[in-house]
């Protein structure tokens, strides 16, 4: 398969459910939201969305975020929660690729991109379809839009494309 014609799903879970992205180019995606999870067991529910994405798209390759990583603040539960959506990606024969948010901001340091939402809105550029979902800056007060997550998982999936070996 050639690269280009490779099917890229990003995964990033929050407190709330998950953002993801499925792509085949840096500037095409084909599938993206926000799946939410407000029960009890959000680890199962996320799991379960999870799985029915991978049936729905057959991914070649599945982008999440190093939660291990030094340093990484994110809850126990995420962290618990990325291991269980890399096992079920490599159990349906997806080839998992993992990344720091230090290689992220790498990827977009050529447009000055540092925060999540610098990357957001460098990519809001770049992908007409992702403009509408640029939620307006965050004030302090205020809790994370759920869409920054869908623009947390384009960033990853872009950071394959842009890494992966041609």
């Amino acid at each position: 398969m050639s690269h280009d014609r490779e099917i890229v799903l990003a995964v990033h879970p929050t407190s709330h459910g998950f953002g993801f992205v499925v792509m085949t180019s840096p500037l095409a995606p084909v599938d993206w939201g926000f799946r939410g999870a407000r029960s009890g067991q959000k680890n199962a529910v996320c799991l379960d969305k999870v799985a029915a994405l991978i049936e729905a798209h057959q991914p070649d390759v599945m982008a999440i975020e190093d939660t291990a990583a030094p340093g990484v603040r994110r809850a126990v539960r995420i962290k618990q929660l990325e291991r269980a959506i890399s096992s079920l990606a490599t159990d349906q024969a997806v080839d998992v690729h993992v990344y720091s948010r230090r290689a992220v901001a790498s990827c977009f340091a050529d447009v000055g991109a540092v925060t999540r939402y610098e990357v957001a809105v460098a990519i809001a550029k770049r992908v007409a379809a992702f403009e509408r979902l640029l939620p307006p800056p965050r004030k302090i007060w205020m809790t994370e839009h759920q869409n920054l997550s869908v623009f947390s998982a384009a960033a990853l999936a872009i950071t394959y494309f842009a890494s992966a070996p041609r």
